[in-house]
């Protein structure tokens, strides 16, 4: 004897409130985050100033906490499988501290190329490792003119 649609809404949790990120009705109240480029994330302007409408890109909502300015990056390439796969979803928060062991989106200095590695810190000194063991080059040092877009605060993929 339930109404159609009632297994979308989400139970109320124990104390009677509604889940995190709902509203009354149930539907999701998280911020919408855009599907970008890797050219678009490199953009020395940042993202923030150029962000796509959104009814020229995907908005996708970050299941974690973020910053207003998360956007939404495809991985493509294999450098950082196996842990990162092609086609994969990286939410990306340009406000996340860059720390050692975080995962970083970085554009590079001396080309466009805009990348993803881990990001390691020793002895005063940063670098990007790529996890792929077959990958050419898989520590390269991070320089002054490097810069790092965001960080990944979440990984996601549309099966």
């Amino acid at each position: 004897n339930k109404p159609p649609g009632w297994m979308d809404i989400p139970p109320a949790s124990p104390g009677g409130s509604t889940p995190p990120g709902r509203d009354h009705s149930g539907r999701d109240q998280r911020r919408l985050h855009p599907l970008i480029s890797w050219d678009q994330a490199g953009e020395a302007h940042g993202v923030s100033e150029k962000r796509p409408a959104q009814y020229e890109t995907n908005m996708l909502a970050c299941p974690v906490a973020c910053s207003e300015e998360t956007f939404v990056l495809r991985v493509r390439g294999t450098s950082m499988e196996p842990r990162f796969r092609e086609g994969e979803l990286l939410f990306v928060d340009p406000h996340a501290p860059a720390e050692h062991g975080k995962y970083v989106v970085v554009r590079l200095s001396g080309s466009n190329e805009v990348t993803f590695k881990l990001l390691i810190a020793e002895e005063g000194r940063r670098y990007l490792e790529a996890l792929n063991p077959d990958w050419p080059n898989r520590i390269i040092e991070f320089d002054k003119d490097s810069r790092i877009c965001g960080v990944i605060v979440f990984k996601g993929e549309v099966v």
